[in-house]
């Protein structure tokens, strides 16, 4: 049975044996933490859970995983005994806090860290690069050749183009209320999980999200052009983002420099 373009129904522990080892290029996903009282939300055994995903990946794929203290140092923990290295970590700062514990600071952000195989290679700054906050040019201008000039400074040119490798600290409005919200409590914007997916994978590459939810990773996925898999056991959960990847197209304008979306009329997919 093919598993690419499609959502298994059921956990995906019981989804995963007709994919090859090695087909997946990036494992995008937030999963449970027991955060909350859905019945659907109980954590994994994280070794077991790195090690699976290290299998689909082979030694080139990359993972984004939205994480929580706690339980982020189990989730670096089995990612080193599995074959997983750390590479970073974005920060998503929403506009409102969420539920917090009485007598500590207002939580108003998520953590997604970043790992990767021994071999990836794939890391698309250009593609997710976004405009200058300040009024700084870095252009520099060709000069002639002089004795005095430090080595590297001889015949350079670079033009600014006003645009900047992300901050690792990224501003977006929650979901609550808005037309984007499928209903689900834990929704993750596109807004938030497309740059991810620019990043760490190139166009026909394989995206997949063992916890898909709504389907945000996997319609991030097919916007830019990547084929896309995924599970879900909520049978309600599992309804609408299979709706959802129906109704989501390619769009060829995500990833291109942003000069050149300006030109096409999209200037606005990665704005401050």
């Amino acid at each position: 049975m093919s598993f690419e373009n499609q959502i298994f129904f059921g956990d995906w522990a019981d989804c995963i044996g007709g994919i090859p080892p090695g087909a997946i290029n990036l494992v995008l996903t937030d999963p449970p933490y027991e955060s909350t009282p859905c019945d659907w939300d109980k954590r994994p055994s994280w070794t077991p859970f790195m090690d699976a995903m290290g299998r689909l990946c082979g030694d080139s794929g990359q993972m984004w995983i939205f994480t929580r203290p706690p339980w982020c140092c189990d989730i670096l923990l089995a990612g080193y005994r599995t074959g997983w290295s750390y590479v970073q970590e974005v920060i998503w700062e929403k506009q409102n806090a969420g539920g917090c514990t009485v007598g500590t600071f207002r939580k108003v952000h998520e953590n997604i860290w970043h790992f990767k195989r021994p071999k990836a290679r794939t890391f698309n700054l250009e593609a997710v690069r976004v405009p200058k906050l300040t009024d700084g040019n870095k252009s520099v201008r060709k000069r002639a050749s002089s004795a005095t000039q430090f080595i590297g400074a001889l015949n350079s040119s670079y033009v600014d183009d006003g645009l900047r490798i992300p901050r690792s600290v990224v501003y977006c409005r929650n979901l609550h209320r808005s037309e984007e919200s499928l209903g689900h409590p834990t929704q993750k914007p596109l807004e938030v999980v497309l740059p991810l997916v620019l990043y760490s994978s190139n166009p026909g590459d394989m995206v997949f999200d063992p916890y898909c939810g709504t389907g945000t990773s996997l319609a991030a996925a097919k916007t830019c052009g990547r084929r896309w898999s995924g599970a879900e056991k909520d049978p309600e959960w599992h309804k609408v983002a299979t709706r959802r990847l129906e109704l989501t197209v390619y769009e060829p304008s995500v990833g291109i420099a942003r000069s050149d979306r300006e030109a096409q009329g999209d200037g606005d997919l990665f704005g401050e």
